[in-house]
C-alpha cells in the first residue's frame, strides 16, 4: 500500500471519528449548550477525535469507493453520537418536564422564560431544577462519562455498521419510560402538598363561606409549594445523583442494539 493511500485511510477514518463526537457535542447535556460557542465545540471535537481515532479499528470491508456511500457511512455515524448525547439529555428532559408538572400546581406556569442553555421555554422552577441538574452533571463526573462512553462506543459499535434492530428500540422504550418514572417522583412531593392544600383550601370554604378562597389560596399554594420543594431538595439530588451514575448503563443498553 502506497503512502498517499494509507493517509487517505487515515484522513477517512478521523472524519469518520469526527462525526460521531460531533453528533454527540450537538445533543449532550452542557456539550451542546448555545451557551457554548461553535468555534469551542469544534476545537473539543477536533483534538477529541486526534485523541481518540489512533485506536479505533478500521471497517473489515474497508470504506466505500464512491463520495455516496462514504457520506452515507458519515451520516451513520452522526446518529450514533446523537444516540449517546440523546441518551444522556433524556435525564434533563425529565428535569424539566417535572418543574413543569410543579409550576403548573403552584401557579407559575404562566411565568415562561428562554433558558439560555437550551433555548426552549421553560418555566421558573424547571429553569432552577435544571442548573441543579447541571452541577449534579458536573460533580458526578458524569461528562467524564459521556467522554469515555464515545470511545467505547467503538468496541459496541464498530465504524460504518450502524444499524437499528429490536433490541435498541426496546431500550429506549425503557428510557422514555424510566423519563416519565423519574419526573413524576421528582414533582410527586410537591404535587402531593398541593393536593393536600387544595383539600384543606375545600375544607375552608365549607366551613367559612365568607372566606374568598380564590385570594388566600393562591399565595397559600405558591408557599407551601416552595416550602416543600426546599424540603424535597435532598431527594431530588439523590435521584439525580442516582440516574446520571447509571448513565454509562443506559448508553451501553441502547448501543448493544445498535449493530
Amino acid at each position: 500500500m502506497s503512502i498517499a493511500s494509507q493517509a487517505l485511510i487515515e484522513v477517512e477514518t478521523y472524519l469518520m471519528v469526527l462525526a460521531r463526537i460531533g453528533g454527540m457535542f450537538g445533543f449532550a447535556p452542557l456539550f451542546g449548550s448555545q451557551n457554548i460557542p461553535r468555534q469551542v465545540k469544534a476545537a473539543l471535537s477536533i483534538v477529541l477525535a486526534l485523541v481518540i481515532f489512533p485506536v479505533v479499528s478500521l471497517p473489515a470491508g474497508g470504506y466505500p469507493g464512491n463520495l455516496i456511500g462514504y457520506a452515507l457511512c458519515i451520516g451513520k455515524e452522526i446518529l450514533v453520537g446523537i444516540i449517546i448525547g440523546y441518551v444522556a439529555a433524556l435525564i434533563t428532559v425529565s428535569v424539566q418536564l417535572a418543574g413543569h408538572l410543579i409550576d403548573m400546581q403552584i401557579g407559575f406556569g404562566l411565568v415562561n422564560i428562554v433558558d439560555p442553555i437550551s433555548g426552549r421555554q421553560i418555566t421558573v422552577i424547571g429553569q432552577l431544577q435544571y442548573i441543579i441538574a447541571m452541577l449534579i452533571f458536573l460533580g458526578t463526573n458524569s461528562h467524564h462519562v459521556l467522554l469515555t462512553a464515545i470511545a467505547e462506543s467503538y468496541r459496541l459499535v464498530p465504524i460504518a455498521e450502524f444499524a437499528l434492530s429490536d433490541a435498541c428500540q426496546t431500550g429506549i422504550i425503557m428510557l422514555f419510560r424510566d423519563m416519565f418514572s423519574l419526573a413524576i417522583r421528582i414533582a410527586a412531593p410537591v404535587t402531593c402538598a398541593l393536593l393536600l392544600t387544595d383539600v384543606v383550601m375545600a375544607m375552608l370554604a365549607r366551613a367559612v363561606p365568607q372566606m374568598n378562597v380564590f385570594i388566600v389560596g393562591f399565595p397559600l399554594k405558591i408557599l407551601a409549594g416552595l416550602l416543600v420543594l426546599a424540603m424535597a431538595l435532598p431527594t431530588f439530588v439523590g435521584l439525580l445523583r442516582g440516574s446520571f451514575q447509571g448513565l454509562d448503563r443506559d448508553i451501553v443498553l441502547v448501543l448493544r442494539g445498535v449493530r
